[in-house]
């Protein structure tokens, strides 16, 4: 890169980051609302949790799985209710940690359901920039302790929080990836379509296991002749997700990544296939990465355990996490 590019890069990351965001507390929700402009028709709107602390502490990102809800929605009585699992995140750590949660490009705050504005800006890319500069703008602006700072994924978040950290090197310490994939997501499409879990529906009618994989392999050559399609579909998303999300891996972003890694993964997954989990901590162990790897007997893809109805799986996983930041 030249000199003259790199200057004007960090002019501009200087400027963005010597505004300030709009801030709104939320009532009744322990999160203040930031929306941050970043370019002429760009603004990034994330949520930091309170506290009374007057100490820099540690730094949890948690990037949610898919869909194109916001982060918070409002019931029909009128209650604001926080979606996709993060009020665990801030249950656990409390007044501990401060909990930063991102919404998606073209998610606007208490937004429900699918939007054009959704499908014209989301993909691996635009969210895992807002992300990088929703830490940055954090970091620079609130009391936080930089050298502890974990980003964890669910699911689509896990690829996403793999693609921060490669993007932000150093500057992450501890990366979490939950249910999150590890090949391209094009395995676990591969492995439920051969096996019946996808694409076996009256919607599909595809009965046997040949049908199903060229249906999948079909449509993922159509998704390369058209990687930037907003209007093309599969599954409810834009060809520019799938594109997106499906040319690289977890192992691919966190390959020359030096912090701590955590993969956690339930053996009973029907969203993600748990070899996936094996295979991303075999190949990055096998690179001399810092990695370890969790597995969830019987957890489901939010880690509700089979035989034990009474463990709060999504809670109990969390909890592993932090005490594994803490280490």
């Amino acid at each position: 890169m030249k000199l003259k590019t790199i200057l004007f890069l960090l002019l501009l990351t200087n400027s963005l980051f010597a505004q300030k965001a709009k801030i709104e507390f939320l009532p009744n929700l322990p999160y203040d609302k930031y929306e941050l402009k970043t370019t002429q028709d760009t603004i990034i709107t994330f949520y930091l949790s309170v506290t009374s602390s007057k100490s820099n502490l540690p730094l949890i990102v948690y990037v949610q799985g898919s869909g194109m809800n916001s982060l918070f929605t409002k019931s029909q009585n009128g209650k604001i209710r926080p979606e996709y699992g993060h009020m665990t995140w801030y249950n656990a750590g409390q007044e501990k940690y401060r909990i930063l949660v991102v919404e998606k490009p073209g998610v606007k705050y208490l937004q429900s359901g699918p939007s054009k504005n959704f499908d014209a800006k989301f993909s691996l890319e635009s969210f895992s920039n807002s992300i990088v500069n929703a830490i940055n703008y954090t970091t620079q602006n609130e009391k936080i302790d930089t050298t502890k700072i974990l980003i964890a994924g669910h699911s689509e978040g896990g690829i996403v929080a793999s693609r921060v950290a490669n993007l932000m090197k150093n500057k992450i310490s501890n990366v979490a990836v939950m249910a999150g994939e590890g090949l391209s997501q094009l395995y676990s499409l591969y492995k439920f379509a051969d096996d019946g879990t996808f694409f076996n529906t009256k919607e599909h009618n595809m009965p046997t296991s040949e049908q199903r994989i060229k249906y999948l392999t079909d449509k993922w050559k159509d998704i390369l002749a058209n990687p930037k399609s907003t209007d093309k579909m599969f599954w409810g998303f834009t060809y520019l997700r799938w594109s997106s999300m499906l040319k690289t891996s977890v192992i691919d972003e966190l390959a020359n990544y030096s912090g701590k890694i955590l993969i956690i993964q339930g053996t009973s997954d029907k969203a993600v296939h748990p070899e996936n989990a094996i295979s991303s901590y075999t190949v990055l162990l096998s690179k001399g990465r810092q990695i370890e790897l969790e597995l969830i007997e019987k957890a489901d893809h939010s880690f509700n355990i089979s035989d034990k109805p009474e463990i709060d799986g999504w809670k109990y996983v969390i909890e592993k996490i932090i005490k594994w930041f803490n280490q």
